[in-house]
């Protein structure tokens, strides 16, 4: 009996065992889920409040990365990644100090705009990991492109990105770098004094006629900010994009621009506003 028992602990000992190393195998740096979605929305609110650009201007990536926090647009635990512990990363930026190369898992391409091209990444993980930091089986991973979009490149595929992601970078246009966007746009109130932020539940109302199709939508939100006026990229054909604002009593007389080859016929577009009634 005795030497039953000592088979069915060593026995478990070894189920044991091998489950430990399962895990470590899938989960080399540990379970967790520092959400990479996450991370896109910080670095859209930060570049909302901050003229169009992402974080930039530290002595590496990383550090500049770490002006999400300090702007208390992400907590230290997703802003660690998923490789470095949550306990490090908290106590560097607890005590006023940025990230760097070894203590931050992400890795982001700093000093980019939302006026690039948007097929620019500018965050991915620097291992080939899951959303829950699992190994991933192909070597694939997610990436954060320009304007917040995500998408998962496959291992087979990851080499090709990064090289498109480099000639891409090495065709930045003039434009691209200093964050201009093609048109801005302005709200001009009743009294006649103008403004680029709303406080009000706001609706946008667009209407867009092309050489090859039409169509009408629309967006609407809490509080209007500029870059909801303004447009970054040149759509690919010729035709016109018309824009009717309302908030609260107010409506706007449609606001058109006229883009021919990418060109806008306007750079700054007014919205006039008028009482609804």
């Amino acid at each position: 009996m005795r030497k039953a028992w000592l088979f069915i602990f060593a026995a478990l000992g070894l189920l044991a065992a091998a489950g430990v190393a399962y895990y470590r195998v899938k989960f080399p740096y540990g379970e967790s889920h520092c959400c990479i979605l996450g991370m896109a929305s910080a670095l859209e609110q930060y570049a909302e409040e901050h003229g169009g650009r992402y974080p930039a201007g530290e002595v590496s990536p990383e550090a500049s990365l770490s002006l999400l926090y300090k702007s208390s647009y992400i907590n230290a635990y997703i802003l660690r990644g998923m490789t470095v512990p949550e306990q490090t990363v908290r106590r560097i930026l607890e005590g006023g100090g940025l990230l760097g190369p070894q203590s931050c898992g992400w890795h982001y391409v700093p000093g980019l705009t939302r006026t690039e091209d948007p097929a620019l990444a500018m965050l991915w993980c620097k291992h080939p990991l899951g959303h829950n930091g699992q190994r991933t089986r192909d070597g694939g991973r997610e990436a954060v492109f320009v304007g917040g979009r995500s998408q998962r490149i496959s291992g087979d595929k990851w080499p090709a990105f990064l090289k498109e992601q480099e000639e891409l970078l090495n065709r930045r246009s003039a434009r691209a770098v200093g964050g201009l966007p093609l048109v801005t746009g302005i709200v001009e109130l009743p009294d006649g004094s103008r403004t680029d932020r709303i406080d009000a539940y706001f609706t946008v109302t667009e209407e867009s006629k092309w050489s090859e199709s039409s169509g009408t939508c629309t967006c609407s939100g809490g509080g209007l900010r500029r870059s909801e006026l303004a447009w970054y990229h040149a759509p690919n054909q010729s035709g016109y994009i018309t824009r009717t604002l309302s908030f609260s009593n107010l409506i706007s007389d449609p606001a058109t621009v006229t883009f021919s080859d990418g060109v806008p016929d306007v750079t700054n577009l007014v919205f006039k506003m008028r009482s609804k009634q």
